[in-house]
C-alpha cells in the first residue's frame, strides 16, 4: 500500500511506497485522492507495480475513460535485480524515452496508452494502463503460437520498422548508449560457464557451445549489419513481451530499442514464437508477409529471394544467444528451458555459424 512518504524534489520514485496519492496527482494532472498497491512484480527485467486510483470528483463514475482508473507503474524498484545487472538501468530510461519521443510519431503499429514517462538520474519509469483491466491477455515465453498469429505479430513489427527506416543513432540523440545491447550480449557471453555450460542450463548442441566463437560471430556480425536494413528495433521481440487483444498481437517492453538490421526482431521473433516444425514450413511465408508489409508501411520493397536479405535474416539467428544466456534470475527456468531448443534449431538449419565466418573481415 502506498504511503504518504513524498520523494526529495528532482527525482524519481525508486520504491513502491514512494508511488503516492500525491505523487501520482503531480505528474498525471488529475485530483487523486486515494491511490492503491493491488500488486507488484519485482521479480523481473522491470518492476511492474499495480495501482488502481479514485479521484476527487469521483461519483461512481466508472464508465469514465478520459482519465485511468486502474494504472502499470514500470521501471527500477527491485535493487537487488539493479545491483546483480546495472546495466537494467539504462534499459528502464530508454523505455521511458521512447514512449515519450518515438511512439506518438508511429501510425502502424499498437500501444498502450502511456499517460506519463520520464528519464532521470537512477530511474525510468512509464505510467501506462494496466492492460488487464482492458481484457488483454498476455504472452509467454514458454508458449508456441500459430501461425497465423505471428503473421499479425511481423506486421506490428513492420510498422514500428517502416516508421523509424534509415534512422541512424544521430535520430536518437537521448540513446546515450548506443551499444548497450551489443554489450549485454558481450557481458553475458563472459558468464559462460554459469549460462551455458552449467548442469542446470539447457542442453545446447556442441557446436553452438564455444565461448571463444560466439564471441567472434557476435563481433563479426555486429560490425557486419547491413546499413540497408538500418531502423530502430525493439530488440527483445519475444513472446513474453506481447499482449493480445481481442486475439490480436501487439508488444510490450521497450526496454532494449537500439538501431540496428530489422531482421534482428524477424529472426528473433519468429524463431521464438513457432514450434521447430512450423518454422521450418512457414518461416519463408512469415518473412515475405513480414516484406509486403514493411512496403506498404513506407518502406523500401525487398524480397524473400534477394540474397542480402537471406543473409541478414540467416546472420541474425544469433539474436537468439539472448535466450541461450538468459539468467533465471531475468527469465524463468521454464521459460529458458521452451526457448532454447527452438534457437538451437534454427542456428543450425540456418548455417549461421559458418555464414558468418565465411563472409569478409570486417573492421
Amino acid at each position: 500500500m502506498p504511503t504518504n512518504e513524498t520523494t526529495p524534489p528532482g527525482q524519481l520514485p525508486t520504491t513502491p511506497e514512494e508511488i503516492t496519492a500525491t505523487w501520482l496527482a503531480e505528474v498525471l494532472g488529475f485530483k487523486i485522492k486515494r491511490a492503491e498497491l493491488t500488486k507488484a512484480i519485482l521479480d523481473a527485467t522491470a518492476s511492474k507495480l499495480f495501482v488502481a486510483v479514485a479521484y476527487d470528483d469521483d461519483d461512481d463514475n466508472s464508465g469514465e475513460t478520459s482519465r485511468p482508473r486502474f494504472l502499470c507503474i514500470k521501471g527500477g524498484f527491485n535493487p537487488s535485480v539493479i545491483k546483480a545487472y546495472p546495466h537494467v538501468l539504462g534499459m528502464y530510461q530508454r523505455e521511458a524515452d521512447f514512449f515519450n519521443q518515438v511512439a506518438p510519431t508511429l501510425s502502424h503499429i499498437d500501444f498502450p496508452k502511456a499517460w506519463w514517462a520520464s528519464s532521470k538520474g537512477n530511474q525510468g519509469l512509464v505510467i501506462m494502463d494496466d492492460l488487464s483491466a482492458h481484457g488483454a491477455e498476455f504472452g509467454s515465453g514458454a508458449l508456441e503460437w500459430p501461425v497465423e498469429r505471428v503473421l499479425a505479430g511481423v506486421e506490428q513489427l513492420a510498422g514500428l520498422h517502416a516508421g523509424t527506416w534509415g534512422h541512424t543513432n544521430a535520430d536518437y540523440p537521448w540513446l546515450k548508449d548506443p551499444d548497450l545491447y551489443d554489450q549485454i550480449m558481450f557481458d553475458l557471453c563472459d558468464m559462460w560457464d554459469a549460462l551455458v555450460l552449467a548442469p542446470n542450463r539447457p542442453p545446447v548442441p556442441d557446436g553452438l557451445k564455444d565461448q571463444k566463437r560466439t564471441k567472434a560471430a557476435l563481433r563479426k556480425h555486429f560490425l557486419s549489419r547491413n546499413p540497408k536494413f538500418r531502423c530502430l528495433v525493439h530488440g527483445d521481440a519475444h513472446t513474453g513481451n506481447t499482449y493480445l487483444l481481442q486475439g490480436a498481437p501487439k508488444f510490450l517492453d521497450w526496454q532494449t530499442i537500439h538501431v540496428a538490421s530489422a531482421f534482428h526482431d524477424v529472426s528473433y521473433f519468429i524463431t521464438g514464437t513457432l514450434s521447430i516444425e512450423d518454422r521450418r514450413s512457414h518461416e519463408m511465408r512469415i518473412l515475405d508477409h513480414y516484406l509486403d508489409s514493411l512496403a506498404r508501411f513506407g518502406a523500401p520493397r525487398f524480397s524473400s529471394k534477394d540474397e542480402d536479405v537471406l543473409i541478414e535474416y540467416r546472420k541474425s539467428m544469433l539474436s537468439g544467444y539472448g535466450w541461450i544466456t538468459a539468467p533465471y534470475e531475468v527469465q524463468s527456468e521454464p521459460k529458458v528451458r521452451a526457448m532454447v531448443p527452438r534457437y538451437c534449431a534454427a542456428l543450425t538449419d540456418h548455417q549461421t555459424f559458418e555464414l558468418i565466418e565465411s563472409l569478409p573481415a570486417v573492421e
